[in-house]
């Protein structure tokens, strides 16, 4: 159960991600254009793709990308997760890809990367960082990490954010995500639990990173709990959370929708997708995470899906996720 689990949160992310990918960072005026029937499976981008990108169907972005060099970095040191074997891991995957870098890789991923190589120390380069480049790469500390043993958990996502997004907005936003996960790869599956593991988080890593000013996220999830209980239907409540809050890369916005997302779908990771592909917005990212969580509840991929994303991503979801459950010994 724990592979399963542990197997469905990867090839969720990726399979949210590759759903999200044709619509990433549209408005909903653009988005009319180029999917006039909204998107409802793998789609390869299109003329008016918001980075000029020419992918095919069921093509990842950095979302993904990250997340694999996150699950590497604990591998290649035994169960721990180390941000300088992280960073090594990601100049590496750069260096290698330098003609496509700057199109996936997030703004605060790249500034501290830039920041990094002019000598600048850690405890600098990322104190800026808000946007949800820290959120989409988590789930690995989050697999790691017992959720139950929350402080724990949170000094390791301070860990992770330090070089790119250490910020307080940023800490909380990924503490929640990690969390999350560290909560469904145990075998949770309540969404009343959820969210208050989610506020829990928010309160218990408020202490953390650089505090830039930033609107409460636990008064934006406040919202987008009576939103949603407000308006029940999908639609209505998705389209009050885009116009009022937004959908796009910033933590503050990222987290309150993944939350609404996961509550409308009911953890089905197809459905999920398909609600956040249709966003305007971080399309993309707000999937991968969202659907990451839905795939460790509810393994109802299908084959020919999986073997798309296989494909077109020379992933081997198998063997990332037998790798990684080694190294969590204290659940079923």
């Amino acid at each position: 159960m724990m592979y399963q689990r542990i197997k469905g949160l990867l090839i969720g992310c990726a399979y949210g991600d590759a759903m999200g990918m044709p619509s990433e960072m549209m408005t909903r005026e653009t988005m009319k254009k180029a999917f006039p029937n909204g998107i409802h499976s793998f789609m390869s981008s299109s003329r008016y793709d918001f980075i000029g990108r020419n992918l095919e169907a069921g093509k990842v972005t950095d979302d993904t990308i990250n997340t694999l060099l996150v699950w590497k970095s604990i591998v290649e040191n035994h169960g721990i997760f180390n941000v300088d074997v992280y960073l090594s891991l990601l100049q590496q995957w750069i260096s290698v890809h330098q003609e496509i870098a700057h199109l996936i890789m997030g703004p605060s991923t790249l500034k501290a990367l830039n920041l990094i190589e002019k000598g600048i120390p850690l405890s600098e380069t990322g104190k800026f960082g808000t946007t949800n480049g820290a959120c989409m790469k988590v789930s690995g500390i989050g697999v790691i990490n017992d959720y139950r043993e929350l402080h724990k958990l949170i000094k390791e996502v301070e860990k992770l954010c330090l070089p790119t997004h250490n910020s307080t907005i940023a800490i909380m936003g990924a503490s929640v995500i990690a969390a999350i996960v560290s909560y469904v790869i145990r075998g949770g599956k309540d969404i009343e639990a959820i969210w208050d593991i989610s506020y829990q988080a928010i309160e218990m890593s408020k202490k953390y990173g650089n505090p830039l000013p930033s609107p409460s996220l636990k008064s934006r999830m406040d919202w987008v709990k009576q939103c949603l209980m407000r308006n029940g239907d999908s639609d209505c409540s998705l389209k009050e959370i885009e116009n009022f809050l937004g959908c796009g890369m910033e933590t503050i916005e990222t987290v309150p929708t993944v939350m609404a997302v996961l509550t409308l779908s009911q953890l089905e990771p197809r459905k999920c997708a398909q609600l956040c592909a249709n966003l305007s917005g971080d399309t993309d990212t707000i999937g991968a995470i969202a659907t990451g969580i839905s795939g460790a509840v509810q393994f109802t991929f299908q084959s020919n899906e999986i073997a798309l994303l296989k494909k077109v991503n020379h992933i081997d979801f198998d063997s990332y996720a037998e790798q990684l459950c080694q190294f969590v010994t204290d659940i079923t």
